[in-house]
């Protein structure tokens, strides 16, 4: 138990060292060191409950890097807390960080599909420039959501399985690689 006279230190190399207390909050230059000596894009959670904070009674620090879609996913967790549990490991809410970090990401990629065509088959359209009008749509919305097939019936008033068939068309014409199977 740390001495109530000072406050409990969170070591990170021999040399630099950063107190951590319930009334101080992680600085930005934390993050900062722990990405330029681990690499990726390192974010924090101070010891907040849900909704303004990541996990009650620890502060969370995550370490993103983009997959081969664009959207970052998480590589790292350093969790800082009186005491973490195996329980407190299985309750790290992966997906709320991934799309916290990718909210930026999603004004970006709007801005992309503002651009794009419709998403919307005409009579002048060959099945073929369909699918690969589907395809564009497919790769920015990959980008920044976990499910972009739903996220894109949603956006454009199609039932997912309508959807569906477009992205598999896309994928046999293809446009869009293989899908993969099973969680990620």
């Amino acid at each position: 138990m740390p001495s109530s006279r000072k406050p409990p230190r969170v070591i990170l190399d021999r040399d630099e060292a950063f107190p951590v207390d319930d009334q101080a909050v992680i600085p930005d230059d934390v993050a900062k060191l722990l990405s330029r000596r681990l690499g990726g894009d390192w974010q924090w959670w101070w010891r907040a409950s849900p909704p303004d904070g990541i996990m009650e009674g620890a502060a969370v620090l995550a370490q993103l890097k983009p997959a081969n879609s664009g959207r970052k996913v998480l590589t790292g967790v350093l969790l800082l807390g009186d005491a973490i549990t195996a329980e407190d490991l299985r309750k790290v809410p992966v997906i709320e960080i991934e799309n916290s970090a990718n909210l930026t990401r999603q004004d970006v990629a709007r801005d992309k599909l503002a651009q794009l065509a419709p998403l919307k088959r005409t009579r002048d359209m060959s099945p073929e420039d369909f699918s690969r009008l589907v395809a564009e749509h497919y790769r920015l919305w990959a980008e920044v959501v976990p499910h972009p097939a739903a996220a894109m019936a949603a956006e454009h008033g199609v039932k997912d399985p309508t959807m569906h068939s477009w992205i598999r068309e896309a994928r046999l014409r293809g446009f869009l690689p293989a899908a993969r199977r099973g969680k990620r």
